[in-house]
């Protein structure tokens, strides 16, 4: 059987298999490592005998990026228009639309109307607007890591979700495996994991400590009072060389006469 036979086989084989809830299952993500702090995002890429550079790439490791493309058109493959991707302000976010992949073979693998990854300080997800794998119709929101597989064929993930050594994430809305010759991801974001607590920022100097004084009372005061003060207190206030007490001073005052 010729490999393009063998793929249309799997195909009727996997629709066979949503239809009848035989091979979906969630499958666990594996854990990679990633350069940390930087968000990315990609609406399709491909490896394998049919190539597609991650279009359009972008990433925010010099600040905020968005790239859109009109159409993009792989013959045998896939064709897909409105390709957006956005990255910055710790989110990405990839779209396309009008999806139709072919992969060769005569009936279309999966059409849909739009599909959507995005996500946020290491959390993500993903959607599907009318999407079709074979005559199957997928959910809108399909569970994380939903597998339909076809064992040594070919295996489609949907609502990939992938965590790193580093605390972030990997989303990718469709994620198509044929056996070890072409895979096929559309709609990926990665994002770094999200701030500490209280942003992430540190208090470098201590508060202030204010000192206030309760309702009614008031901050005594020291005041020094000179023994005898007033006009009059000089060196004649204080008791002479033998220790005997100081003449008084006469201080001139005037008394009303009554009577």
């Amino acid at each position: 059987m010729s490999r393009k036979k063998a793929v249309a086989g799997g195909v009727g084989v996997l629709a066979t298999a949503l239809a009848t809830s035989v091979l979906l299952a969630p499958a666990a993500g594996a854990t990679t490592t990633t350069a940390d702090g930087v968000n990315s995002a990609y609406a399709i890429a491909a490896k394998g005998l049919l190539g597609i550079d991650p279009s359009p790439y972008v990433t925010d490791e010099k600040g905020f990026e968005q790239k859109s493309l009109a159409t993009l058109n792989v013959p045998g493959l896939a064709q897909v228009k409105l390709l957006n991707a956005s990255a910055g302000a710790g989110q990405a976010r990839a779209s396309v639309a009008d999806v139709n992949v072919g992969l060769g073979v005569g009936k279309p693998l999966l059409t849909a109307t739009a599909i959507e990854a995005e996500c946020e300080a290491g959390k993500g997800n993903s959607s599907l607007a009318k999407a079709k794998l074979g005559d199957v119709t997928l959910d809108v929101n399909a569970p994380t890591n939903t597998t339909v597989a076809v064992p040594g064929l070919l295996s489609v993930v949907l609502n990939k979700q992938t965590k790193k050594d580093d605390g972030s994430i990997t989303v990718t809305a469709i994620s198509i495996k044929i056996d070890n010759l072409q895979t096929l991801d559309i709609a990926s974001v990665t994002c770094a994991p999200g701030d500490d607590d209280n942003g992430g920022e540190t208090p470098t100097t201590a508060p202030t400590k204010t000192s206030t004084s309760k309702p009614g009372t008031s901050t005594p005061t020291s005041t020094k009072t000179s023994s005898g003060g007033g006009a009059g207190s000089g060196a004649g206030d204080k008791p002479d060389a033998n220790g005997k007490a100081p003449r008084p001073t006469p201080v001139k005052a005037h008394l009303d006469v009554t009577g």
